[in-house]
């Protein structure tokens, strides 16, 4: 009698091979730049021009990206390199062939910018963008890198949602620099390679508003409240003597191009794994989702697949404190979704009506208070 574990064998390697068909995955990704004139834009094109899962990079912007992509050319790797100059063409020719789209910040702004004046100054290109990637890259994978995340990623998604393309899972925020700087955190404090390291985020995609597990890291895992929290209050640029009382720095988003683009590079090869049919393709993203009632966009762990998102892992058990500073966030993420709202209805209504979004006013008035003097 033949021992079953051999029919098992024999079924698996045989049978199952012959009468299925196995899926077919490309073997390499083009990739679109959209702002590749920054100086992000051109720490990010070098690192991904020696990404051997990329193929192509096609970069826009403005004047100097052509002498950009001539200098990247000239590197010797296997990756070709496009460029395209201006708004309206160069943005179709840059992304009608991309499988991953990066949509980066062109303003250079002062770190201490208020959140609504970001958005009025980068906002009109990012709607403009938006809607060109509905007409010429409906399947591609967008992933917004433009501060705050938390308000473009929902303004990008609503232009997408007045389409026949919308796809939750294919526009995704990054959490790039969020990311990279809490691993670097946790690597120096226990004293390993940052590289070998693993924290997991939830809460917001942006420094401000990012949770970052310290307590479920890996490999070790961070043990005690004081010290996660003293972690947590180093990420967030707060004096642990003052957090949680202060929770963040806001109206502030650090300015680490080298950094943000390292981490837009790996998260990039982990899209492009899970297009390439790694199984193992995960990654902090901010999206779409129905994990909680008060926002409807949150920062968790993801797999890619062909597709984009085929899988979101949730939210993990938390602490107390790390509940307390989710609730904050969660807060916080559903005035900035509203501030994505309002400012996608100034745009579209722009020609006839001359009111600026009501945020604008909020953010003045809020100005005005902080910059008095108490007079006795």
């Amino acid at each position: 009698m033949i021992p079953r574990q051999v029919l098992k064998s024999f079924y698996n390697n045989n049978l199952v091979s012959s009468l299925c068909t196995q899926p077919e995955y490309q073997k390499s990704v083009q990739v679109s730049i959209l702002g590749a004139g920054s100086r992000l834009g051109t720490y990010t094109s070098f690192l991904l021009k020696q990404n051997p899962l990329i193929s192509a990079l096609h970069l826009q912007g403005c004047l100097g990206v052509e002498n950009i992509g001539k200098d990247l050319s000239h590197m010797d790797t296997s990756c070709a390199v496009h460029s395209y100059c201006g708004m309206d063409s160069g943005v179709e020719k840059a992304v009608k062939s991309a499988d991953v789209v990066l949509i980066l910040p062109t303003e250079n702004l002062s770190a201490d910018t208020p959140i609504g004046e970001r958005i009025m100054k980068e906002g009109s290109r990012l709607h403009k963008v938006a809607v060109r990637c509905t007409l010429f890259a409906p399947r591609a994978i967008l992933v917004v890198c433009v501060p705050p995340v938390s308000v473009t990623t929902p303004l990008v998604t609503e232009v997408f949602k007045k389409s026949n393309f919308y796809h939750p899972g294919r526009i995704i925020g990054s959490t790039a620099f969020a990311q990279v700087k809490a691993n670097s955190l946790l690597g120096r404090y226990q004293d390993l390679d940052p590289q070998a390291v693993y924290t997991p985020l939830i809460g917001g995609p942006d420094v401000d508003l990012a949770v970052p597990l310290f307590g479920q890291a890996k490999p070790v895992e961070v043990i005690g409240k004081n010290t996660q929290m003293s972690l947590t209050a180093q990420f967030r640029g707060v004096n642990p003597t003052e957090f949680p009382k202060v929770s963040g720095k806001r109206d502030f988003f650090e300015k680490a191009d080298m950094a943000e683009s390292y981490g837009i590079n790996m998260l990039v090869s982990t899209i492009a794994l899970g297009l390439c049919g790694d199984q193992n393709a995960y990654a902090n993203v901010f999206l779409r989702t129905n994990l909680v009632d008060v926002c409807k966009y949150l920062v968790t762990t993801v797999r890619f697949s062909r597709g984009g998102v085929v899988h979101n892992c949730g939210l993990p058990q938390l602490n107390k404190h790390e509940l307390d500073l989710l609730e904050k966030a969660t807060l916080e993420l559903k005035e900035r979704e509203d501030m994505a709202k309002e400012y996608l209805e100034f745009v579209e209504n722009k020609d006839n009506s001359s009111e600026l979004p009501s945020f604008v006013e909020k953010e003045r008035k809020r100005q005005e208070l902080l910059n008095q003097r108490i007079v006795r």
